[in-house]
């Protein structure tokens, strides 16, 4: 469990989107009496880190208006209200830890949707001098009987979830691309989608952990080369830790392909 004298939890007040001009109040004022989700990160690599927390509350109080654009007639639909809770590094170690309110409170009653972890690349050119990071992975924590009535749950009514991913570095060429003006990326990818979902089920009225441990072998880089727009058949060129060349319409390498490569 995370030790709650070494981990601050802070909700700050910041939209993800800021074109909404609604009026509806999203200050939150958590309760004494909440139930928190405690969030353990640990950080596989000295060029990665975690990224704060992309929190959604959801308010079944204040319902938004909308008009049906077939029909004309009025809808009302639940607010939203974005919040990023950032992570506290836990001294010089690679864990880092964040505390969630399931309650949001405030006038408008705000209960925990979903939120985002995750990590990212801060530094790129470890693995080539003109290589930038690309974007991040992680996990969508989404909470099954507020954020998702209807799909399937993923994942039990434990109150903890543990996602252990094994990762492998993606450099995305586009500067073989004829004419390209992007510059070459580095990323991550693993078995799953970049984000994958779980619908989680905790005990409401128990505290839960939600734990993110990744691994990254850097020794199984794999590269993708964009193709040629003017050709017939436009195809991605994937190139292996193990130099096979793979020419193919997707642009998604093979996992279980790459993790089956033995090290010499």
């Amino acid at each position: 469990m995370i030790n709650p004298l070494k981990t601050f939890a802070i909700l700050l007040p910041m939209l993800f989107s800021s074109g909404c001009t609604s009026k509806i109040d999203r200050t939150l004022s958590t309760p004494s009496d909440t139930p928190w989700v405690e969030v353990e990160i640990k950080n596989p690599s000295p060029y990665t880190k975690p990224f704060p927390l992309e929190v959604v509350y959801i308010s079944h109080k204040c319902m938004k208006s909308s008009i049906n654009g077939v029909e004309g007639s009025r809808e009302e639909k639940p607010s939203y209200n974005g919040v990023k809770v950032p992570l506290l590094q836990q001294g010089n170690s690679n864990d880092w830890h964040a505390k969630v309110a399931m309650k949001g409170g405030g006038s408008c009653e705000w209960t925990l949707s979903e939120f985002n972890l995750g990590i990212e690349y801060t530094d790129a050119t470890h693995l080539g001098k003109d290589l930038i990071p690309g974007t991040a992975v992680g996990a969508t924590i989404a909470f099954y009987k507020i954020a998702n009535q209807t799909g399937n749950l993923l994942y039990g009514s434990a109150n903890k979830l543990l996602y252990k991913p094994k990762l492998y570095p993606l450099i995305k060429r586009w500067s073989k691309t004829k004419g390209a003006s992007q510059p070459d990326k580095l990323y991550l990818f693993g078995k799953e989608d970049s984000f994958k979902t779980f619908y989680f089920d905790p005990n409401p009225n128990k505290e839960s952990v939600v734990v993110f441990h990744p691994s990254i072998d850097e020794r199984k880089i794999v590269e993708l080369s964009f193709p040629d727009d003017k050709k017939v058949n436009p195809m991605f060129k994937i190139t292996y830790s193990n130099g096979d060349v793979v020419m193919t319409k997707q642009p998604k390498p093979d996992f279980n392909k790459n993790d089956s490569i033995n090290e010499k």
